[in-house]
């Protein structure tokens, strides 16, 4: 999207700001049913900050910013504190781990924050804004089955699948809002998008590597999906999921998977979570030809090793100090 023509030609009061997953999609659909048309800025972790600095650039009038299943970031508030100085109401709702000296700073600047690991993002949404409403209920225990890959909800696998597509998330959205889980068409958009993830998953498990409990191999999409397999496929305790441009995602059984990723500039939960290695143009022609031997990939690989080996130990300050 680009945010600085939406936002140009927006109308309305409220601008919601939230990752690209199934619990953004779930937390969007909860805004839409409380608020009525919003404008939604869906955003990977790496690039909401620029989102919000295009709001501030783009934006003539103060309006109210909502975000939601995006990590605390130290640069992200303090634009966020610029906004604040035009006027804007910003709201942030988060269940990624935070560090507290950013979350005192964030307290400090927006008008309401809430960070509560033990939800999903929409479920927090849902349990702020319309805590009565069964249809948001449903809504934020279909994204919760999935976000916390309980999977025992078959929706939440098909609606997961549809939305890594971008057009497909509005619609999906406004499709729950109104309490519509699945139609023909989002079935029949499952069944073409299953195709080319099962194809996606294949093609990682093909490239991947597993060595001292570690399971790594390349992909650009179904990162989820794909840790799941190399974790049948390995039995392995870490699975890392790289993209070209040094961008990855990280699966753990311990606890452990936050702290890896924030070494590299990254965040998450304790079970999932995700980093990124700052490939120049030279790391990615490097990295075609050495791939996990790659220096930077070495690095992460050593790092989730020694995380690992010290959650063992209960010494999370060897790995720390590594």
């Amino acid at each position: 999207m680009n945010t600085s023509k939406a936002i140009s030609r927006f109308e309305g009061r409220i601008v919601h700001l939230t990752h690209t997953d199934l619990d953004a999609v779930c937390s969007d659909a909860i805004m839409r049913r409380k608020h009525g048309e919003i404008l939604t800025i869906y955003s990977s972790v790496q690039q909401f900050q620029g989102h919000i600095d295009q709001l501030l650039v783009s934006c003539r009038r103060p309006l109210a910013l909502y975000l939601s299943d995006l990590g605390g970031h130290p640069g992200a508030v303090e634009t966020l504190a610029r906004l604040k100085t035009k006027g804007w109401r910003v709201e942030w709702r988060d269940h990624h781990v935070w560090d507290e000296q950013t979350v005192r700073h964030a307290q400090g600047v927006v008008d309401y924050l809430r960070v509560d690991p033990q939800f999903c993002a929409c479920e927090i949404v849902f349990q702020d804004i319309l805590p009565d409403d069964p249809i948001a209920h449903e809504i934020a225990a279909v994204g919760r089955d999935r976000d916390f890959w309980i999977n025992k909800d078959p929706r939440s696998e098909m609606l997961a699948t549809v939305v890594h597509d971008d057009p497909w998330r509005k619609r999906v959205a406004e499709d729950l809002s109104t309490g519509i889980f699945l139609d023909q068409d989002i079935e029949r958009e499952y069944e073409k998008q299953t195709k080319t993830k099962d194809a996606s998953i294949e093609r990682a498990i093909q490239r991947s590597r597993a060595m001292n409990h570690i399971a790594v191999t390349i992909g650009n999409r179904y990162a989820s999906d794909i840790a799941a397999s190399l974790r049948r496929k390995y039995g392995t305790k870490i699975e890392i999921v790289l993209r070209t441009n040094g961008v990855f995602s990280i699966r753990s059984t311990d606890p452990i998977s936050n702290r890896i990723a924030e070494r590299f500039g990254g965040g998450g939960h304790p079970h999932a979570a995700g980093g990124n290695l700052h490939f120049s143009m030279a790391d990615r022609f490097l990295f075609r030809l050495r791939t996990f031997r790659h220096k930077k990939v070495q690095e992460l690989l050593r790092a989730a090793l020694a995380y690992e080996e010290a959650y063992t130990l209960h010494d999370y300050h060897a790995a720390a100090s590594d």
